[in-house]
């Protein structure tokens, strides 16, 4: 998968260094375009967590 980060906190620096201090390895492609794949051993509960990690960053909550 290639995706964008349209953030009102992070830009795609910030959340490629905050989702790898999670665990979760993603790499930026130029132009700002973040690719996240799987591999072979992944199964759906490692899924599951990269999806909880990506979700927890996106969080935004207004002070």
């Amino acid at each position: 998968m290639i995706f964008r980060i349209d953030h009102p906190v992070h830009t795609w620096q910030t959340f490629v260094e905050a989702a790898q201090a999670h665990g979760l390895r993603v790499a930026e492609l130029g132009h700002g375009r973040i690719r996240a794949v799987t591999h072979s051993g992944i199964e759906t509960a490692d899924i599951d967590k990269a999806l909880s990690i990506v979700h927890e960053l996106l969080q935004f909550q207004a002070v």
